[in-house]
């Protein structure tokens, strides 16, 4: 009884298109539904990401003023080694890549495995707070001399979280359809959407190295044209 008011209700639109006569054939009009259903979570990751942000953004001015010392002892000191030439762009690199390149991994891994789709949507969230944070905490330090510096230096950071939304967003729809796959029996083709998946995160992680070079090599050089007025 249940599978036949769901079969029903999942008809109801299907139905209401062909008898108003916009004759849409079932095949299209699924297709279309497959796209609406893209769509939406887009839109639903895009808001999570946005209101993350936000609350980075905003985190910063409400944190003690003990919190609030500590961040602009970490950024001076910062700003000091590249000013000084003791920025080990090399070290730099290396921790870059090892943390972004392997976590953004880890996203690909947990949209295979379904139950771990929470944790990659809580990992955009972080990444997108973690941004906001970083984009607002120099600002909020150095007033508006601190404006371009904290471009420069977000900069790589915005380009990691688009990496890790676009990865949770095809990880997301990957485990939607493989567990349509595992546990409706719906037709589709496996290789495919593995191999898809995979040129994929190969893309990404190319763009994610690239990004590590200009944060480990490019950022510091930008910023040492500002130093001057940080320190």
């Amino acid at each position: 009884m249940y599978k036949k008011v769901k079969y029903i209700i999942n008809n109801l639109e299907y139905a209401f298109i062909v008898f108003s006569g916009d004759m849409m054939d079932k095949s299209k009009y699924k297709k279309e539904y497959k796209r609406n259903t893209k769509r939406r979570l887009f839109k639903i990751l895009m808001i999570m990401t946005v209101i993350s942000f936000v609350f980075g953004v905003f985190y910063v001015a409400v944190i003690s003023n003990a919190d609030k010392s500590l961040i602009k002892n970490s950024f001076e000191q910062f700003f000091e080694g590249i000013h000084n030439n003791h920025y080990n762009q090399v070290d730099a690199l290396i921790k870059c890549l090892l943390s972004n390149v392997l976590l953004t991994f880890l996203v690909w891994i947990l949209g295979i495995s379904i139950i771990g789709i929470p944790v990659s949507i809580l990992y955009l969230i972080f990444k997108s707070f973690v941004f906001g944070f970083s984009f607002s905490s120099i600002i909020y330090t150095y007033g508006v001399k601190g404006i371009m510096p904290s471009i420069i230096y977000s900069f790589p950071l915005l380009i990691n979280l688009i990496i890790i939304f676009l990865l949770t967003f095809y990880a997301v729809n990957f485990s939607q359809k493989l567990y349509l796959l595992l546990f409706k029996r719906k037709d589709i083709n496996l290789n495919r959407m593995v191999k898809v998946y995979s040129k994929f995160l190969v893309i990404l992680l190319i763009i994610m190295s690239i990004s590590c070079f200009i944060s480990s090599y490019v950022v510091p050089i930008l910023i040492n044209s500002f130093t001057n007025k940080l320190i």
